[in-house]
């Protein structure tokens, strides 16, 4: 748990909203996703920063005056909406571990032991919580017991964010640990095929504001097993973090100097009494260690694993002959039978850079925060785009590193809106087809989308963003076509649809394809309406596909369910909607005319059954869905009285 320094805490008031939470207090779902939550506190600095002392640390003025500083600028730049902050002021000072004398000192004692050898760190950390209570006093508060939160940290001289102790061989006069990091085409146990994606979500790997600094992810399993976690990193004169590779020989020579440390933890976590031949094991293990790197002492020590665990357990458990798995002499290592893995540097930290960073002023910040819990939720998207667009780096850089005193106060860069898109969107005029079907009263719906202003979502829908991107679904135009379009990925549902229509319409819309939007075999794009009356709640719907890119006579299909009275086949042939060529169109249309069903694409009959309505049928509602590997463009959807 982390130790903190608390500034002077002011408890925010907050409005009353018209979400009512369950019988328990407890908001569920995304009821509270459109709404500005705000913080659970604000700093109030009254008075000028003083140093600060505890549990044998001290911090000067100046450095915890910077974690005021730190957490203002946070406080400044995340506003997000759905999600409760709590922001807390932070220095490096935990209780002192139980002495090495002691029965109890274990390896969770020696962790909090060994951090003594860290620097001075300092800044502040938020939580933004997405599980939220009602209750009589306090009114929105994080639901007691749930810890779905994300959290953001932003610390100066940190090490603990970014690595992973090893526990064995550090001390209080070294620190020594595993840095991993996600590289795109990394192989081995965190080669993960979501990775690749989540290093390009809200544009974390291509962002100008952040390619002045080091930036990477920390993969998942990492770091204590957590999920991944992006890091942003920048130093002093752009120097590289004050660490150096451990060779093979400083390796075994630490490990000699450890070993009666070693043999105390063992005893005292029960090792010894429940192996009783560990101790000669693991010493015999570790002559074996010796004999197999004897000749590479020269070479730097890697790791296939974030953690690295130094112990008698390892060391007996090794065999004459047999591979040491858990540690490396390269870079990259391929095994007997072709698994290929790459491995990270053993790491200790310089020495005296703890000692020059006592009174002194930071020389690295780390800024991390955590990969979101649901990567389309509207909070969690504005997280990461506050982190990745909108937090100033460049004004914390020349404020703590710059050659001049910056005088300025902080501004994060440009605001953001709801919907995460800046405040310059065009004026939009409705087209010539949407103003005229206005005022036909035939049309009884359309959308054409040209109401809506390119680069933003329809407001007239409900749309969901993208589980993986974060991406909300928007209005684009697209080359050689004229009009606006519909970029759909996972869900559109009209609004304001028209209630009561139960006579006879046909529903017609345009898809639109470029080649190599919809992969050969992936799910079409659904097209579901859903009707009431006579015997209840009913849908069809109409399941649509291109055909295959890599083949010009390749049709595409439409799969129709929800017609039970009628006799359907597994899928209808659609020659007017192949998929190979650059631009792939075709017009899908529903009639209905008393209880018979006719399904056309191009104008041209598909599918035709005499009992698909109930007399009594009422339409209801309108909704698209495409599944995340897809996209497809949407436009020009009518309903018309027949």
């Amino acid at each position: 748990m982390k130790p903190h320094l608390i500034a002077i805490l002011l408890l925010s008031s907050f409005h009353a909203m018209a979400q009512t939470p369950d019988s328990r207090g407890i908001y569920v779902g995304n009821s509270l996703e459109d709404i500005d939550l705000g913080w659970m506190n604000s700093i109030v600095v009254k008075q000028p920063s003083k140093p600060f002392a505890q549990h044998g640390w001290s911090y000067t003025a100046a450095q915890t005056d910077a974690s005021q500083k730190i957490g203002s600028w946070i406080q400044q730049t995340y506003s997000q909406l759905g999600l409760l902050g709590e922001l807390k002021l932070s220095l490096l000072a935990p209780e002192p571990s139980y002495a090495e004398s002691s029965k109890s000192y274990d390896s969770n004692e020696a962790e909090k032991n060994n951090r003594n050898a860290l620097p001075n760190t300092y800044g502040a950390f938020a939580k933004f919580h997405q599980c939220i209570s009602k209750t009589a006093t306090k009114k929105f508060w994080p639901t007691p017991g749930n810890h779905c939160y994300m959290g953001l940290d932003i610390m100066a001289n940190n090490v603990q964010l970014i690595s992973k102790q090893v526990i064995g061989l550090s001390y209080t006069d070294d620190y020594y640990c595993i840095m991993p990091r996600y590289e795109p085409g990394i192989k081995g146990r965190f080669e993960k095929e979501w990775m690749p994606a989540a290093l390009e979500y809200r544009n974390f790997n291509k962002s100008p504001n952040l390619a002045n600094y080091e930036h990477y992810i920390l993969p998942a399993k990492s770091i204590n097993n957590n999920s991944h976690t992006y890091v942003v990193i920048m130093t002093r004169d752009r120097k590289p973090l004050p660490f150096e590779q451990v060779t093979m020989g400083e390796l075994i020579s630490r490990i000699e100097t450890q070993f009666p440390l070693l043999h105390k933890m063992a005893v005292n976590n029960g090792l010894t009494t429940r192996m009783p031949r560990v101790v000669d094991d693991a010493k015999r293990g570790f002559q074996l260690f010796k004999n197999k790197f004897k000749d590479q002492l020269s070479k730097y020590v890697y790791c296939p694993d974030a953690d690295l665990s130094i112990d008698l357990l390892s060391f007996s458990q090794i065999e004459e002959g047999k591979d040491i798995s858990w540690i490396r002499t390269e870079t990259v290592t391929t095994g007997k039978n072709g698994w290929v893995e790459n491995n990270f540097p053993l790491l200790r930290l310089k020495k005296g850079v703890k000692q020059a960073l006592a009174t002194g002023a930071p020389q690295w910040i780390v800024f991390k925060i955590d990969g979101p819990l649901n990567a389309s939720y509207t909070g969690n998207v504005q997280m990461m785009d506050n982190f990745v667009s909108r937090f100033n780096y460049d004004y914390v850089y020349r404020y703590f590193f710059g050659n001049d005193k910056v005088i300025e106060p902080y501004k994060p860069l440009g605001a953001v809106t709801e919907n995460g898109q800046k405040n310059n969107s065009p004026a939009v005029t409705l087209s010539a087809a949407a103003k005229k079907n206005a005022s036909d009263k035939s049309i009884l719906f359309f959308e054409d989308f040209s109401g809506t202003a390119v680069g933003t979502p329809p407001q007239s829908w409900t749309t969901q963003r993208s589980e993986v991107s974060g991406e909300q679904v928007s209005v684009t135009n697209v080359e050689k076509v004229d009009g606006n379009w519909l970029q759909l990925r996972r869900t559109a549902t009209a609004k304001n649809f028209p209630q009561n229509i139960n006579g006879d319409f046909e529903l017609s819309y345009d898809l639109l394809v470029r080649k190599g939007d919809v992969p050969w075999g992936t799910p079409g794009i659904d097209m579901q309406l859903k009707f009431t009356g006579g015997t209840g709640e009913k849908s069809i719907t109409l399941n649509v596909s291109p055909g295959d890119m890599n083949r010009a006579d390749a049709a595409g299909w439409v799969i129709i369910n929800g017609l039970t009275t009628c006799k359907v086949s597994s899928y209808y042939s659609l020659s007017g909607f192949t998929g190979s060529k650059p631009l792939n169109r075709a017009t899908i249309s529903l009639q209905r005319k008393g209880e018979s069903v006719v399904v056309l694409c191009n104008n041209s009959k598909i599918y035709e059954c005499a009992s698909g309505f109930p007399a009594a049928a009422i339409l209801k509602g309108l909704s698209f869905y495409v599944n995340e590997k897809n996209l497809y463009y949407l436009s020009n959807i009518q309903i018309r009285k027949l």
